[in-house]
Formats: structure tokens, sequence, C-alpha cells
């Protein structure tokens, strides 16, 4: 995509998000296995688990991130020729453009909002029927309009809300809660089931929890990676991979 136009970006989003139509055509009622002859629950299971679950059916996902990166290139950027922006050195650099970005994008975030919230309002009765479709691409002009409006920078919820203190928080600890989600989740249920007061407890506790290894594990951790490659420091990570580096160039050259 590096050299392609506007107009073929365009096309290969649309393109993308007509591709999520194919995880919901395979995997309701089990389609492809009905297809390929796959009788038994393991293979069923296996083939729904590599489509819902697995890079498999996120390819069309990826595909259009790497378009949208070209469009947000075209659209909302600029050759700006003045050195001092490239650190002087005299070759200029590409800035932000923001009296140049499409109304679309300088929104993005409120149109992208605003779509979301008119598809749950509106169309309630196509989230259970095609879950599977907005699971596995579907919400991706959603999605990539919120993105693309906050990149740009002037959209006013980019700048009033997802700068305000308590979502910069919340990004810094979205990372851990994605990784103990199910964890979390697991002890509720063991714990107190999954009643409305269980229900009600999860989120919170979900947010106490990732803030504690955030600041407690993930943040020491980062402060002393970056302190040991200041000073120059390996450490067994590193010489695993010094390791394993060497030993795939040696099996390529006998190859």
């Amino acid at each position: 995509f590096a050299q392609r136009s506007l107009g073929f970006c365009m096309a290969s989003l649309c393109g993308c998000w007509a591709l999520s139509l194919l995880p919901q055509l395979f995997l309701h009622d089990n389609q492809l296995a009905n297809w390929v002859g796959c009788k038994d629950v393991g293979c069923t299971t296996a083939i729904f688990v590599a489509i819902k679950g697995g890079a498999l059916g996120y390819i069309h996902v990826f595909v259009a991130g790497v378009a949208a990166s070209r469009v947000f290139a075209l659209t909302c950027m600029c050759w700006c020729p003045d050195a001092s922006c490239a650190g002087g050195s005299g070759k200029g650099c590409f800035a932000l453009d923001s009296a140049g970005t499409p109304l679309l994008l300088r929104f993005g975030c409120c149109f992208g909002y605003g779509l979301y919230l008119a598809g749950i309002l509106l169309t309630p009765f196509l989230i259970d029927d095609y879950h599977i479709f907005f699971h596995n691409g579907g919400m991706l002009p959603v999605m990539l309009l919120i993105l693309l409006g906050a990149a740009a920078g002037s959209d006013p919820i980019a700048v009033w809300a997802f700068r305000s203190k308590p979502m910069l928080l919340l990004g810094r600890i979205s990372y851990n809660q994605y990784l103990l989600q199910s964890v979390v989740h697991g002890w509720v249920v063991t714990s107190f089931g999954w009643d409305s007061t269980a229900k009600a407890l999860y989120l919170p506790l979900l947010m106490v929890v990732a803030y504690i290894t955030q600041r407690w594990v993930e943040r020491p951790y980062s402060d002393y990676q970056r302190w040991r490659q200041a000073k120059g420091i390996k450490g067994c990570d590193d010489r695993c991979i010094e390791v394993v580096d060497v030993r795939c160039a040696v099996r390529c050259a006998c190859c």
C-alpha cells in the first residue's frame, strides 16, 4: 500500500469489510464443518476456534489496518519542508495537516461513536444473529473512524475526553484488563456465582486488579528494562534470543 492511491485504499477497506461476512457464513450453524463433512465435536470446535479466535479469521482486519494507515497519510498529513521539524536535518518531514483533514476524519470519533450508538439503538435484533460478523471485522467502519479521528487530533472527544486523566489511566491499564479478564471472571464466578451482584462487582474488580499489576509489576519491570538497556546490560531474555538467532542462522546456512 506504500505507493497506492486513496481510491485503491478505500476500495480495499470496503473489500475487507465485505470479507467480514465470510466468518459469519462459515461458522453460522457450523456451515463450513458441514461442507467438509466434519461431524464430530472436536473437529467443529477446531474450525470454530481457528476462524473466530485465530489469525485466519482476522487477515482482512490486518489488511484493513495497513490500508487505513495509508489513508491517514494521504488525507491527514502533508509534507513540511521546514528543516526544524526534521530535527535540523534540512530534509523536511511529514506533519499533521489539521486544516486539510476531511470533515469526516476531523470529527471521526464523534461520527464513529454516533454510528456505534445508532447501530445499537436501531438494529439490536442483528447483534445476536450476526454476532460473528461484528466480532470478526464487522465493526471496521466504526473502529476506523474512531482511530483515524483520534489520530488526527482535532476531534472534540479526542481532545477533551481521551486526554483527560481518567481516560489516560484507563489507557495505561487497558492491556492488563485484556490479559486478566478471564482470570478475574473465573475467580468471581467460582467465589460468588454469576448473579446480578457478581456482575456488578466484576468490572470494578477487574480495573483494580489491572491497576495493581500495571503499577507494581509492569511499570517496575519496564523501568528496569530501560535502565538495563541504558547501561548495556544483557539479561537472560537477551541471551536466550541471541542463542535462538544463532541456531536459526546456522540451520538456514546448512539448508
